[in-house]
């Protein structure tokens, strides 16, 4: 398995900078990225995680997946 093109670590972010910071980095990831990890936390809530996993609108976004060995990160597939 091929490791992410970046890991983005959010956690601690209020809600409206993480989503500022997540479109930027999916505007610049380069065409041949295949996926981002996001480290968003799970210990304060479940804002940030809810961000990633359905609050994101964007055409580089192929799937958002849940890692099963943490809960606090999202894998984002790109397009």
């Amino acid at each position: 398995m091929k490791k992410p093109y970046k890991t983005i670590d959010i956690h601690g972010f209020t809600p409206e900078r993480a989503k500022r910071q997540l479109e930027f980095e999916l505007k610049r990831a380069p065409q041949g990225a295949e996926k981002l990890l996001i480290i968003h936390g799970c210990n304060r809530g479940t804002v940030l995680r809810d961000l990633v996993r359905g609050g994101l609108d964007s055409p580089r976004i192929r799937e958002v997946m849940p890692c099963f060995s943490n809960d606090g990160e999202s894998t984002i597939y790109l397009k």
